[in-house]
């Protein structure tokens, strides 16, 4: 994999060994999240399984009974939770809406570095036709393409508050690594 470019190097200012990984969902957030946390020797907590563990229900369950504000309600909270408790080295994946509610973005800055893995939508439909996770906001989509084009044309401009962005050329652990040095 190429490295990262300089002009993406430093990491402004100094914060609490946190990484919160942002982008769409299919994006790979989970993915790197597990493959950082083991290379780094960090924590690794995924946003929504942390939020379903305290809910003791699916995120789609979650959905169907407090519908998408009752959820973000929740999911605000939750994230507040781990940034106040955690004070180890932690990873964060995040629900691909995180970034773009309340001042998710913000508190997400300035509690650590945030990374966008900005995925095109054309890699997005084919990892998430394969994949077996249940993703509440695209259950049996028959219009896939277009719905994650509207999606990330609505979140785009949160996304990219991010401190980093990687596309997928530039995602690896050492880039990452470099990142958080």
């Amino acid at each position: 994999m190429p490295d990262l470019p300089d002009s993406r190097l430093p990491f402004p200012g100094s914060v609490k060994k946190r990484l919160f990984l942002t982008g769409m969902p299919g994006a790979g957030k989970t993915y790197w999240g597990n493959q950082l946390s083991g290379a780094l020797n960090w924590n690794f907590i995924d946003l929504d399984n942390y939020i379903s563990q305290q809910e003791k229900a699916s995120i789609s369950a979650l959905f169907a009974s407090y519908g998408e504000k009752g959820f973000r309600d929740r999911e605000q909270k939750y994230l507040s939770e781990i940034i106040n408790s955690a004070d180890l080295p932690l990873v964060i994946a995040c629900g691909g809406g995180t970034p773009c509610f309340f001042n998710n973005m913000e508190v997400m800055k300035k509690n650590g570095i945030v990374v966008y893995l900005d995925v095109p939508v054309e890699y997005l439909v084919e990892r998430l036709n394969t994949s077996d996770e249940v993703r509440p906001m695209l259950k049996g989509r028959g219009d896939m393409p277009a719905y994650l084009t509207r999606i990330l044309g609505e979140r785009k401009a949160f996304y990219e508050l991010a401190h980093h962005i990687l596309q997928p050329e530039f995602i690896s652990i050492t880039n990452f690594e470099k990142i958080i040095k």
